[in-house]
């Protein structure tokens, strides 16, 4: 019998020019390998399937967008098939999925054979990787690119793929006092993606007010303050205080003072919703 210890650990390097050389023809219905190649040219050409063209998804690299039905008909596969192979590559770390309702976007990770630079098919589904995706999808939310309906499938696959790596990496045993480790996990999970959206629904609500005049709060920066920076710091905590409280003390502002900053609320929005439009970030 053969060795197989090398099995996971032998890595090969092939191009999509191999995989087009090893495809066989047999009727209309592609082999597991046909498949495998139709889901790389897919993800590299950014493919989404016709039915989805008005879609509020925007595609990274090496993404595509369809549906199982699409997949069905294009490999003479039946849907249950389908499903049952896209599981087994995601278990295989060959592609990552996000589930949407009535479709998902595949990625997949190439490796660059020039530099090594590339990242493995490991990575697809890395915390890093799951958090950069969820950041991505929360920033396309607060600039009005993504459906509150397709965030939150991927604010619930996050948190299930976080949960099922916690339960991997540490097996518990309902016998023993491990299963509070379990709950501790879940609070830490949910506690981040709560935090997450609360940044991201902040930036939102900035974001609204990206067509308001910024002169105002320019103007008494440059006249009432006479450019001073440090006066503009301690300007700039009372009028956030007032943005986020609703009110200010009488310890922290004089009654004239108050009024002005509620009059410079809006450009100083408007401030941030400018800079935010350019960086696409608060920092």
């Amino acid at each position: 019998m053969m060795n197989n210890k090398n099995r996971t650990a032998n890595k090969i390097l092939a191009d999509m020019n191999f995989f087009d050389y090893l495809k066989e023809k047999v009727g209309d219905r592609k082999t597991k390998t046909g498949a495998y190649y139709d889901l790389l040219e897919k993800t590299s050409a950014g493919f989404i399937t016709p039915f989805l063209k008005n879609h509020q998804y925007v595609l990274q690299d090496n993404q595509c967008h369809v549906t199982i039905s699409d997949l069905a008909e294009d490999w003479h596969w039946h849907r249950a098939t389908v499903r049952s192979f896209l599981d087994r590559l995601e278990e295989m770390g060959q592609i990552h999925r996000t589930r949407f309702a009535k479709s998902i976007v595949i990625t997949m990770s190439f490796t660059q054979a020039d530099n090594g630079t590339g990242s493995s098919s490991e990575d697809a589904g890395s915390p890093d990787v799951m958090t950069d995706e969820l950041d991505a999808a929360l920033a396309k939310w607060v600039f009005g690119d993504m459906l509150i309906i397709d965030l939150e499938e991927i604010c619930g696959q996050y948190f299930k793929k976080r949960l099922d790596e916690f339960t991997t990496n540490e097996p518990y045993n309902e016998a023993d006092e491990s299963m509070s480790d379990l709950d501790s996990n879940k609070k830490k999970i949910v506690k981040e993606i709560v935090g997450r959206i609360a940044m991201a629904g902040l930036q939102r609500e900035i974001h609204k007010s990206r067509f308001d005049n910024t002169t105002a709060f320019i103007d008494f920066f440059n006249n009432d303050l006479l450019s001073d920076w440090g006066e503009l710091l301690e300007v700039t905590k009372l009028i956030t205080k007032l943005i986020l409280e609703g009110s200010l003390e009488e310890t922290d502002a004089s009654s004239e003072l108050r009024k002005t900053l509620l009059t410079l609320c809006k450009p100083f929005k408007a401030s941030l919703a400018e800079y935010q439009e350019n960086k696409k970030a608060l920092l």
